[in-house]
């Protein structure tokens, strides 16, 4: 094995300390911006020590009692034991880089427990077709380790095993170690990754009484034609749905409610559906003025982007 092996922390404490220290394999999706459940700034300020772990999570902690349990069936069906490391590893050249194996064997394949509740992003067993998250996760530690490849053990719904065979591929294991690089940098430099969404750039931005200008650079220029753009296109868009859908009420009128193609295929239906329930706030407040105000609270107000032409 390539990597340094840090020996384990006595308690937990530590050990979510020491994992402050680098980059894991459950952080590179993340980083990327390619996680559902965690942002580049919510990895950023975990390792800043800004936040708490998120490692004592219902999902995380099944998975950590699952383990042994997993590991045992991999045994079991290949033949091979799992070792596990007293500790954590850390790459040899990029520091930043560590890993906590779930284990490995003795001939040099990198050992990965997974659970699942379905088996959607999971591909035919043997393959390697696994989430993408996991699969940027194992080529993590594969760079750390210098080994050929991993097994990626899942157990989906509680009764289907599956083993899942992950080659090391050099030149992704490149781009991910530039881009651990550059994130490690700003951790060190305290520089906050910037938002990759809209929905995170309005949380994070959204609730702040700033004011005056600031000046565009080349990409944000392009970033604010290419926003008008899409705007435009969004609503020409929005204008012929709503021609197609005229056509096909006109056509429906009042002759019928469902139309059919040529072929006797339906189409469409326009059927009355049943009156909406609505409160009358107008009324409530001017009959029950006392009431209402007791049960009005104030909004939190946010900053709305407007694109100008």
């Amino acid at each position: 094995m390539n990597a340094h092996l840090q020996p384990a922390p006595d308690d937990r404490s530590a050990w979510l300390a020491e994992r402050r220290t680098g980059i894991g394999g459950s952080d590179v999706a993340p980083i990327l911006g390619l996680s559902p459940y965690r942002t580049p700034l919510d990895v950023y300020r975990e390792k800043r020590g800004e936040v708490g772990d998120d490692s004592d999570s219902a999902p995380m902690l099944w998975g950590r009692l699952l383990e042994p349990v997993i590991r045992q069936r991999y045994s079991d069906v290949t033949g091979r034991a799992v070792l596990v490391p007293d500790g954590m590893l850390r790459h040899q050249r990029h520091h930043f880089m560590v890993a906590n194996l779930d284990g490995f064997t003795e001939d040099r394949r990198v050992f990965e427990a997974k659970t699942a509740r379905t088996g959607a992003g999971w591909g035919e067993p043997g393959t390697d077709e696994v989430p993408d998250a996991y699969a940027l996760q194992v080529q993590h530690y594969l760079a750390v380790t210098g080994f050929p490849v991993a097994d990626v053990a899942v157990l989906i719904g509680g009764s289907d095993f599956r083993i899942y065979v992950v080659e090391a591929d050099p030149s992704l294991q490149s781009d991910l170690i530039e881009a651990e690089a550059e994130f490690w940098d700003r951790v060190v430099r305290g520089d906050e990754p910037p938002p990759v969404s809209f929905a995170e750039a309005q949380q994070r931005y959204g609730r702040l009484a700033a004011a005056g200008s600031v000046q565009a650079a080349p990409d944000v220029a392009e970033a604010w034609a290419e926003a008008r753009r899409l705007r435009q296109q969004i609503k020409d868009l929005e204008a012929a749905k709503e021609a197609a859908d005229a056509a096909l009420l006109n056509a429906l009128g009042e002759a019928g409610d469902t139309l059919v193609g040529p072929d006797g295929r339906v189409l469409a239906t326009w059927k009355l559906a049943k009156a909406p329930q609505r409160f009358d706030v107008a009324a409530f407040k001017a009959a029950h003025p006392d009431l209402a105000a007791q049960f009005t609270q104030p909004g939190t107000p946010s900053r709305r982007l407007l694109i100008k032409d």
